[in-house]
């Protein structure tokens, strides 16, 4: 198994990262080969352009920098997406991924049907202020899980093992001891479900 682990933060010591080598610990830990793609340090150009329009027109091949990171999520077996909340949704650069990578003739087919992604697992991290409970009450939770899990991978992509987890009640700069062994707890939590994940285990 391969879990290939995709970052969307521009601090490379970000509580983002910290989350991502946590699972990606986890996984090791359970017998399993990881890899990173932080979008940043990849450079990554998010932007939606008319090469991307005419691939997707059909008029002409996939991007050179796009076909680069398809083929990495081709290799991987288990896809995790690590990202903050940005005013209740993905930060610009991760939806830049999205609108790019995971597109018409990859992820899906012009007939709507299941490409390179399908019978994958993917698992979704996503870092929050707010608690999960109150992404769950607000009707915020319901919004993200219609969005990314049910439409985006479960409708379009054939991805039927899609979870998302949050990791929450996060406070942006502190740095106390007590936000500290806050943050110590939940990346210990990220790092047993990546060692679960390897073995089978998770949900």
């Amino acid at each position: 198994m391969k879990v290939l682990v995709i970052t969307s933060n521009p601090e490379v010591d970000s509580l983002t990262n910290a989350v991502a080598e946590s699972f990606m610990a986890g996984a090791i830990a359970g017998g399993v080969e990881t890899e990173l793609l932080d979008l940043y340090a990849e450079g990554f150009n998010p932007v939606y352009s008319p090469e991307d329009r005419a691939h997707y027109l059909g008029q002409a091949p996939v991007p050179r920098d796009v076909s680069v990171l398809q083929d990495r999520l081709v290799s991987a077996d288990v896809i995790a997406l690590v990202f903050p909340i940005y005013w209740y949704t993905m930060p610009a650069m991760m939806k830049g991924f999205f609108d790019r990578v995971i597109c018409r003739g990859f992820a899906y087919g012009k007939d709507g049907l299941p490409g390179a992604l399908a019978g994958k697992k993917v698992r979704i991290f996503a870092l929050s202020g707010g608690t999960e409970d109150w992404y769950k009450t607000s009707g915020m939770d319901k919004a993200l899980q219609l969005q990314i899990c049910d439409r985006t991978f479960r409708h379009y992509c054939g991805v039927d093992d899609v979870v998302m987890e949050y990791v929450d009640g996060l406070t942006m700069g502190d740095d106390g001891p007590e936000a500290r062994n806050e943050a110590a707890a939940k990346l210990m939590r990220v790092a047993r479900m990546g060692e679960a994940m390897a073995a089978n285990q998770d949900r």
